[in-house]
């Protein structure tokens, strides 16, 4: 674990930084790649009747412009679900999601989610991207055995803590050459994996990602 609270890996010859923003950042690649921001889904619960709390859309395109601030990316890459929904966004959203790509500086690339538009200009969906010597692809099933690969998705937890007293916390979870990064957005919940014996998982807790 570094000073600023990331741990450094390396998957497939790719030196990668694992944040604690629950984010990556490929320093050879310049790419920041982060997974299931999942934007408008308050206000899709809202929509719904379902009474949530509002902002956490303008909450998320912040962080992501603070990592970006810090990190010299070339390239912003989602490893799918940046939308919550496949239908049009509110207006209000809309406008804020388009002034803002409208001052994004690195390329934007879209791996397309189970979640997401299969299109919404000015961004760049596609099925897969290649970072470096990785394969990015949303779901793990997707991930091809024999290479290496970044993938959402899972929305990845971890229990850490005493027998008793344990907590979940999101996690990344390496799984031989397939990195699942835990889910970005601040208004999602997540999904406990099991450890199998073959998995790594790096706990992201109080700013810090730690390997258990």
């Amino acid at each position: 674990m570094k000073g600023d609270g990331s741990h450094p890996i390396e998957i497939s010859d790719e030196e990668l930084l694992l944040l604690p923003e629950r984010a990556l950042w490929s320093p050879r690649q310049e790419a920041l790649v982060l997974a299931d921001v999942h934007f408008g889904k308050s206000a899709t619960f809202r929509a719904h009747g379902i009474p949530v709390p509002e902002g956490e859309s303008q909450e998320d395109l912040e962080r992501i412009n603070q990592l970006l601030a810090r990190f010299p990316a070339r390239r912003l890459v989602i490893a799918g679900d940046f939308f919550h929904s496949a239908v049009p966004l509110i207006p209000s959203l809309d406008m804020l999601l388009r002034d803002w790509l409208a001052g994004l500086r690195a390329e934007l690339i879209l791996v397309r989610g189970n979640h997401d538009p299969a299109h919404f200009q000015p961004i760049c969906i596609t099925q897969s991207v290649m970072v470096g010597g990785l394969l990015v692809v949303h779901d793990p099933v997707a991930a091809p055995p024999d290479r290496g690969c970044i993938t959402g998705h899972l929305h990845p937890l971890c229990r850490i803590g005493n027998a008793g007293r344990k907590s979940r916390v999101p996690c990344f979870v390496q799984s031989e050459s397939c990195l699942t990064l835990p889910a970005f957005g601040t208004f999602t919940s997540g999904s406990v994996i099991q450890p199998d014996g073959k998995t790594s998982f790096f706990p992201v807790v109080a700013d810090h990602v730690y390997a258990i």
